[in-house]
């Protein structure tokens, strides 16, 4: 016994000295490791990071160099033409050839100005080392914006093909249709969009433009770009825009009301408990900017929000789109006899009861409609009321959680003077980016080669880029040191 008691403490003298000896083994492994590691770091910075920088410097020079090259070759291939008109037209006594190479060399010109304008967008924010981080991520934000070369460079093209066209695809995206019933009776329906095959790393939360619904293709190949990117998508349409789903209370959406929203944002919020960014276009954006503004409480739900083509102030919009300045008074018209009249055609089952349907078919501008029936059906006493309550302008001042405004300069519906709205947010607002494009329309920012759009949007992809960012890089709360300081 004595014997086999010797031996076992001899067995844990040698377990305890072996363990102590790997222990310090596998802390001296670590040290060297970290040394290594250390010791490559230095040697990747000091050797290979110069040449790796050099590369992408002679990439720069090269691609400046071939781009002066081409733009030196337009000039000469416009000089070549514009000689050999010379040379025909005197040399023959018809002009029509001549007339020809006069064309193409017009032509040429003009695509070659045209192509060597597009600038970078306008970017109006407060310098901040987040800020700073989210456009490292957001590389649509400091390249040129670039439309399809024959016709994009004009509001008026983009804006009526996106009317009257949509985008150049239309993809086809399963969906889950959801309904909530208001207090006033109001029946709201809602889609949700999410890839079949990833896992939804957030909710974007979109509200549309003036009568539009999850159907319009502006709304579907921005949904399935942010599917792409892994995000799931909540669409609200809007109330008396569905066809096959009547009104159940005798109204339609408002320009500014925020109810709607609201209750959706609880849905999800029960629903969904990743992050949120709250998405508005046109119409849409107004909402969503009053929504989050007129109770700054609802921004603690919100990792951020987007802005898009939005115009701010519905009374001045309104006095506006009176005027024939950028034709804004046949945009009038189009919205007018378009979005709003079949909206409240497509109700009026309901509505006609109410409202004197001869009067509304004689309407022939907004402001017409919105005395007839969408003050009366929101209970105000005046359309000026009624505008100077639903304009996020009146409540833009209280926002403080990160957010884009995004317009393009050349949008005829909204009036230039509104686009200093929130520049001088961005300029008060630690959080807040506004981004003015050179051209893209109202909601249009197609891009492509010289005539036929691509499938996705500089919108598209600018935004999802911008909602990226904001997942990859939240911002911190505010630290509050009143506790601190009461102690000291």
């Amino acid at each position: 016994e004595y014997k086999s008691y010797l031996r076992m403490d001899l067995v844990e003298e040698w377990l305890q000295s072996t363990s102590e000896k790997l222990r310090n083994g596998k802390d001296e492994l670590l040290s060297r490791t970290d040394e290594l590691i250390t010791q490559t770091q230095s040697q990747w910075t000091a050797n290979v990071a110069p040449h790796i920088r050099q590369s992408l410097l002679r990439q720069q020079v090269l691609s400046r160099r071939l781009k002066e090259s081409l733009s030196l070759n337009s000039k000469i291939l416009i000089l070549i033409f514009l000689i050999f008109g010379f040379q025909k037209y005197r040399d023959t006594e018809a002009p029509d050839i001549s007339l020809m190479f006069f064309i193409v060399a017009f032509w040429a010109y003009l695509i070659q100005r045209i192509s060597s304008a597009a600038t970078p967008p306008q970017l109006y924010y407060q310098k901040s080392e987040w800020l700073d981080k989210i456009l490292e991520q957001c590389s649509h934000m400091t390249i040129p914006y670039k439309p399809p070369l024959l016709w994009g460079w004009n509001g008026h093209i983009q804006t009526v093909i996106l009317g009257k066209i949509g985008r150049s695809i239309n993809p086809i995206l399963p969906y889950n249709r959801h309904s909530f019933i208001m207090p006033d009776g109001a029946t709201i329906y809602y889609d949700v969009f999410e890839h079949p095959f990833c896992v939804a790393k957030a909710t974007l939360i979109i509200i549309p433009g003036i009568a539009n619904t999850s159907e319009k293709l502006y709304i579907k190949t921005f949904v399935r770009y942010a599917l792409n990117a892994s995000f799931r998508v909540v669409v609200m349409n809007h109330l008396g825009a569905l066809k096959g789903y009547p009104i159940t209370s005798p109204r339609i959406f408002g320009y500014g009301h925020t109810e709607e929203v609201n209750t959706l944002v609880n849905l999800i919020e029960n629903k969904y408990h990743e992050p949120k960014i709250l998405i508005g276009f046109s119409m849409g954006a107004n909402i969503i900017t009053k929504y989050l503004c007129e109770n700054p409480a609802r921004q603690d739900s919100f990792l951020g929000a987007v802005s898009v083509c939005q115009g701010y102030d519905i009374a001045k919009t309104d006095q506006y789109l009176l005027g024939w300045r950028r034709f804004a008074r046949l945009y009038n018209w189009a919205i007018t006899n378009g979005a709003l009249k079949n909206t409240i055609n497509l109700q009026g089952k309901v509505l006609y009861s109410t409202y004197d349907q001869v009067d509304i078919s004689r309407a022939s501008c907004i402001q017409d409609v919105d005395t007839l029936i969408m003050r009366k059906m929101y209970n105000f006493d005046s359309v000026d009321e009624m505008y100077d309550t639903w304009s996020c302008s009146k409540y833009i001042d209280n926002i403080d959680l990160p957010m884009m405004f995004l317009n393009a300069l050349d949008d005829p519906i909204v009036a230039p003077k509104l686009l200093e709205i929130p520049i001088q947010v961005a300029k008060s607002k630690e959080n807040v980016l506004t981004v003015h494009t050179q051209c893209g329309g109202h909601l249009g920012f197609y891009t492509g080669g010289w005539l036929l759009p691509d499938g996705f949007s500089w919108l598209d992809e600018a935004v999802v880029e911008y909602c990226t960012a904001l997942l990859n890089t939240p911002l911190e709360p505010k630290v509050t040191c009143g506790s601190s300081s009461s102690e000291m």
